[in-house]
């Protein structure tokens, strides 16, 4: 079960900063790395490449076993996470802390050089991407002699389960893991119960919900509208009026993309659904998502008779849906995506992150269900033969989609390991994936925050946070500061007498 933190549980140990840090305050600094660090081919300049890290050392003392903080990177550029993760700038110096921010193989700066352009990037991978980190703290403890350091890591969604995984598979590198917002058991290959991929647009259709009933309903009557004005050309031409596409839909393939259009505002602005503006999930820094993008959005669809009216809805969908594809305010018009449908298996998607969700089948939210009576959405069923079909057509591979079961245990991941703490936010469809289980003798909780979007627990605090929010830090940190003291040996080993 997940865990509501007591009020007033711990004491906190953030500190404020005027000016929030970036990567302005950091060192960059590069590490070599092998390609493969799982064969035994004599190494040359063409089987290494160089791994970017962001470090900050103003708050570490040389020679005094103070802990490292090491964020592990996800699938973008590290400093996205650099400007974001405010859990570790604003505790970082109570705890006299090394700040290291690692950026994942192949994203970023950190490029592995393929044979031609258009080869697969076959050394991208999680298990090596872990290898990696394991080896950059090997090598960080050896240059700052900081063997006894203890090493706490952090990570939100991808790098969530990068923190969680990094614990389990090198318990000698970190001593306990902060993992946020990690679908640790969102695979097709879960079971007892199986992994329900409806389970995610469910929580999109709660947040909506929580705002106003009508905003629910309204979202769930557009799409059997479009369809049906998808059926002729006048009303694929009021389709771009009412919708201010910047092209006419000139078929159902193109309607269909209007309403993964529709979807994907509500997915990503429940996913950014934070107290505060943020350009973390959308915007920019001039002009960030505003506070609570989805009760903006809901706003303009609060009227109940809206869903039975297309003249009166569509309108109101699309100024819900500029709330995320127009947040600078300067688009003229919108341009629908091309996904992969059963006609187009090839259609490209989420860039690289395809391939690994095409090689180790890690979550995409594209693929996942609807049915259209328990979400907000339509009927769209999972459709596993479409993806066999577009791993094959775009990078020549069949999913596994086993494999991370057989690798980590399934639903048993948690046997043996300790020492992380796992947070799942209310709003966030990925929390349907998440752990939902206490073991407090091995010290793995899981922390609902209800009213938190995507990782808000590791974002900069904000007056605005909900409380719940609050004291998930304040165990967070209490955790990490229990993690150390055992570290050290501070704390007292259990006697047979004991047992």
């Amino acid at each position: 079960m997940l865990m509501f933190i007591p009020l007033l549980l711990v004491a906190t140990f953030a500190t404020s900063h005027a000016t929030k840090p970036s990567t302005a305050n950091c060192t960059t600094n590069f590490i070599t790395q092998s390609v493969d660090h799982f064969s035994f081919s004599p190494l040359t300049d063409a089987d290494t490449f160089q791994e970017r890290y962001y470090m900050y050392d103003k708050y570490w003392t040389p020679n005094t076993n103070a802990p490292i903080f090491f964020y592990c990177g996800n699938e973008a550029d590290v400093g996205l996470y650099v400007n974001a993760t405010g859990l570790i700038w604003e505790n970082a110096e109570a705890f006299g802390a090394l700040i290291i921010f690692a950026e994942h193989r192949d994203y970023g700066a950190s490029t592995i050089k393929k044979k031609t352009p258009t080869s697969e990037p076959i050394h991208l991978s999680h298990e090596l991407a872990l290898a990696d980190y394991a080896i950059l703290i090997s090598t960080l403890r050896t240059q700052l002699n900081a063997h006894n350091s203890p090493v706490i890591a952090f990570g939100g969604s991808y790098g969530g389960k990068l923190a969680a995984w990094l614990r389990m598979k090198y318990p000698a590198a970190v001593t306990g893991a902060i993992s946020a917002s990690a679908p640790l058991l969102a695979f097709q290959g879960e079971q007892d119960p199986k992994w329900d991929s409806q389970s995610y647009y469910r929580v999109i259709s709660e947040t909506a919900e929580y705002y106003s009933k009508a905003c629910r309903n309204n979202i769930h009557a557009v799409f059997s509208m479009l369809d049906v004005q998808g059926e002729t050309v006048a009303g694929r031409t009021q389709l771009q009026s009412d919708f201010g596409l910047c092209k006419m839909p000139s078929n159902a393939y193109q309607v269909s993309m209007l309403k993964y259009f529709i979807r994907d505002a509500f997915d990503t602005m429940s996913m950014g659904n934070y107290p505060f503006p943020s350009n973390y999930i959308a915007g920019t820094a001039q002009k960030p998502m505003p506070a609570f993008p989805v009760k903006i959005a809901c706003d303009y669809l609060s009227n109940a008779s809206d869903g039975k009216q297309a003249e009166t809805l569509f309108p109101a969908i699309r100024s819900a849906v500029s709330v995320l594809y127009n947040v600078s305010e300067t688009t003229k018009c919108f341009d629908l995506p091309a996904y992969p449908t059963p006609i187009t298996p090839a259609a490209p998607n989420d860039g690289i992150w395809d391939w690994q969700w095409c090689t180790e089948n890690l979550p995409d939210s594209f693929w996942f269900s609807t049915d259209g009576v328990r979400d907000m959405f339509w009927n769209n069923k999972y459709n596993q033969t479409l993806i066999d079909e577009h791993c094959e057509k775009v990078w020549g591979v069949k999913p596994r989609r086993d494999w991370i079961r057989n690798e980590y245990g399934g639903r048993h991941l948690l046997d043996g390991h300790s020492n992380i703490v796992f947070s799942s936010g209310g709003f966030d469809g990925w929390s349907s994936g998440g752990i939902a289980t206490n073991v407090t003798e091995r010290d793995l909780t899981s922390l609902m925050i209800r009213r938190g979007g995507h990782h808000l627990d590791l974002m900069f605090s904000h007056p605005n946070d909900p409380e719940e929010v609050v004291h998930v830090r304040e165990y967070e940190l209490d955790a990490i500061k229990r993690w150390i003291q055992e570290f050290k040996g501070d704390v007292k080993a259990m006697s047979w007498g004991d047992l």
